[in-house]
Parts: C-alpha cells; structure tokens; sequence
C-alpha cells in the first residue's frame, strides 16, 4: 500500500469514528471534543509544515570513473583522462581505474586519474 493511500485510508477512518462519536455524544459534548480534535490536528500540522520546510541531510554520492580514455591539451588548455572533480561537491568517494593517457604539451595541464578544482 502506498504512503499516500495509507493517509487517506486513516483520513477517512478518523473521520467516519468522529462522526459517530459526536452522534453518539450529543451536542455539548461534541462540541468539546471537536475543539480538542481540532487544537491536535493543529499542531501536527505545524509540525508537518516545520518538518516539510527545514533542511534534510544531503544525499552523499560517489564518483566513478572507468575506461576513460586518452587526454591531451596544447596550448593553455587543460584535459583529463578520469574524473575532474570539484572540491565543493562533496561526494563521499571517488573512484578511477583504468583511466587513459595523459599528455599535454605547449603549456597545457593534463590529468590522468582525479583531478580535484
């Protein structure tokens, strides 16, 4: 059963129990009862929004590179065999293996396996 049908099937529960409680009750008595079920179905939902706004842990991932290749750069420009990777992305692991060549000439950078920026 999926979140969502299992939310409307304790909706439709809750609400056909409180029917029947305020009938059975009378009307002053309902009256209070509704006043509390209505206090507590405020502050779950309160909590709910709050929860729903504030910031989650970040998904941790992993980088993986594998049969990459050759990299060559000339001039001023750069190339890399592997992964470039850049220091704020915060992956948890980095893997390279079997990561090409790399070959720069004329001033250029060449990488061959991690290159973190």
């Amino acid at each position: 059963m999926s979140a969502r049908r299992a939310v409307l099937l304790v909706t439709s529960a809750t609400t056909g129990i409180l029917a029947t409680v305020f009938a059975v009750v009378g009307p002053r008595q309902a009256d209070h009862i509704a006043t509390l079920a209505s206090a507590l179905v405020a502050v779950v939902g309160l909590g709910v929004a709050v929860a729903a706004a504030a910031p989650g842990t970040p998904a941790r991932q992993s980088i993986r590179a594998t049969d990459t290749g050759a990299a060559t750069a000339r001039g001023s420009g750069s190339a890399v065999s592997g992964a470039a990777v850049s220091v704020t992305n915060g992956a948890e692991a980095i893997e390279v293996s079997r990561s090409g060549t790399a070959d720069a000439a004329d001033d250029g950078e060449a990488t061959s396996g991690i290159r973190q920026f």
